[in-house]
C-alpha cells in the first residue's frame, strides 16, 4: 500500500484561497447605502426598504429587506440556513438584481436581527413565517425561491404540505435533507426524551467555520460576525429531525421546477441528500449540478461565478416556460411525520402494569424510577 507525501495530499484537496472578496455583479446597486438604516432609500438603479414584520406569532417581528431594481421581471424570495442571516448573501442579492430581479429577504426568527428566543423555533412557526413573506410578494410577477442547507428543507417540507401552492422555481443551495449517520437511534431517542424535559436547553452545534468555504478572507468574516449563532435548543433539534423524517419519505409528492446545487465536499450537509432527492421528485422540470470541490456556502466561494452563471440561465428558461403560480388562501403549518410502533406502544405498556403490580418487592425508590422512565418512553411514542 502506497501513501500520498503531505504535499500530493495537498495538491489533491480543494484549494483554499486568500482572496480578499468574492466579486459581487454590481457593486453599484451597494453605493449610497447604509447597511444599518431601517427605512426606504433609493439611487437611480434600486429601491431598498428594511424594516420589522409582524408574525402570526405575537411578539415576534421579522427583519425584512427588500431589493426593487428599476425594471422588474421576477422576483424571488432568500431563505438563509441555521446559525446564520440574510446579510450572507449580499453577492446573490447583487446577481438577482442585475437580472431585474426584485428580492426579498428576512431574517428567520431567532437568527441575525429577527426577534424570538436565539436559536429556537418549530417547524409551525418556521412555516408561518414564510408565509408572511409570501403575502408581501406580487402575485402577478413570477415568483422564485432560493434556500440555503437547513432553509432548503424548511421551503421544501412547506411546498410539500402545500401542494396547492405552485410557483415559477425553487434553487436550492447545499439542503439538509437526512439526519447524519453518525445519529443513530440512541441518540435520536435521547432527544426525544430530552424534548419533553427540558425543550429550551440550548446546545452547542460545533460549527466548524472552515467547512463553509475555501475563501479564508469569508471564513474571517464568518468568524468576526456577531450575528452568527451556533447554538440550538433541544427543542430546534427535534423540529430538525422532523423536517428529515418528513422529506425524503414524501418527496414523490413535489412537483415544483426545482435546481439542485451542492458542493460534493460539503461536510455539513451531504451532496447525496440532493441526490436521493432529485431521483425521487416528480418534477417535470429538474437539474442537479454537483460541484466536485464546492463546500457548503457555494455563493461565498470560487464556485460562485459558475453557479452564477448556472442559476440566471436556469431562471431564463423557467421564465419562459407557461408556469401558473398559484397561492393559497389558507396554508398548512408544521409537518405529519408517520411512526409505525404500535408493538412498541404496546410492550411499553405491558411493562408498565408489570411494574405498578407484580414486582411489590421492589425498593419505593427503584420501583418510582422505573415506572417514571418507562412512562416517559410511553409518552414519547404516543405523542409522536
Amino acid at each position: 500500500m502506497s501513501y500520498s507525501t503531505t504535499d500530493e495530499r495537498l495538491m489533491d484537496s480543494p484549494k483554499r484561497t486568500e482572496s480578499t472578496d468574492i466579486q459581487s455583479d454590481s457593486q453599484m446597486f451597494k453605493k449610497g447605502f447604509n447597511p444599518q438604516f431601517l427605512g426606504i432609500q433609493q439611487t437611480s438603479k434600486v429601491t431598498v426598504s428594511r424594516r420589522y414584520l409582524d408574525t402570526k406569532t405575537h411578539g415576534v417581528q421579522l427583519y425584512y429587506q427588500e431589493f426593487t431594481p428599476q425594471n422588474v421581471d421576477a422576483q424571488v424570495i432568500i431563505v438563509h440556513g441555521f446559525g446564520e442571516h440574510s446579510g450572507n448573501y449580499q453577492q446573490l442579492t447583487d446577481c438577482f438584481l442585475f437580472n431585474n430581479f426584485k428580492v426579498y429577504l428576512y431574517d428567520q426568527r431567532g437568527f441575525g436581527y429577527s426577534g424570538g428566543i436565539r436559536g429556537q423555533a418549530t417547524v409551525e412557526q418556521m412555516h408561518m413565517d414564510l408565509d408572511t413573506i409570501l403575502q408581501l410578494v406580487d402575485r402577478s410577477v413570477p415568483l422564485f425561491i432560493f434556500c440555503h442547507a437547513l432553509g432548503a428543507s424548511m421551503v421544501i417540507s412547506f411546498c410539500l404540505m402545500n401542494p396547492s401552492f405552485q410557483f415559477q422555481g425553487l434553487i436550492c443551495s447545499n439542503a439538509q435533507l437526512r439526519v447524519p449517520a453518525k445519529y443513530g437511534k440512541f441518540k435520536m431517542l435521547t432527544l426525544k426524551l430530552m424534548t419533553k424535559l427540558c425543550p429550551d436547553l440550548q446546545v452547542n452545534t460545533y460549527q466548524n467555520l472552515s467547512y463553509a468555504s475555501k475563501n479564508n478572507h469569508h471564513i474571517k468574516k464568518l468568524a468576526t460576525d456577531h450575528l452568527m449563532h451556533p447554538y440550538m435548543s433541544i427543542q430546534f433539534a427535534y423540529n430538525v429531525l422532523l423536517f428529515q423524517q418528513f422529506i425524503l419519505p414524501n418527496a414523490t409528492k413535489f412537483r415544483i421546477p426545482i435546481l439542485l446545487l451542492h458542493g460534493k465536499e460539503d461536510k455539513i450537509a451531504s451532496h447525496l441528500d440532493s441526490l436521493d432527492f432529485y431521483r425521487i421528485i416528480q418534477s417535470k422540470e429538474k437539474t442537479l449540478k454537483i460541484f466536485e470541490q464546492g463546500f457548503h456556502e457555494l455563493h461565498n466561494d470560487s464556485e460562485w461565478p459558475k453557479m452564477k452563471i448556472l442559476i440566471t440561465q436556469w431562471c431564463t428558461k423557467m421564465l419562459s416556460k407557461d408556469i401558473k403560480i398559484s397561492f393559497m388562501r389558507e396554508h398548512h403549518y408544521g409537518v405529519v411525520v408517520k411512526h409505525y410502533r404500535s408493538k412498541i406502544r404496546i410492550i411499553l405498556t405491558i411493562l408498565l402494569i408489570l411494574f405498578r403490580k407484580k414486582y411489590i418487592c421492589l425498593k419505593t425508590s427503584t420501583k418510582i424510577s422505573i415506572i417514571i422512565f418507562i412512562e416517559l418512553l410511553l409518552r414519547v411514542f404516543i405523542s409522536n
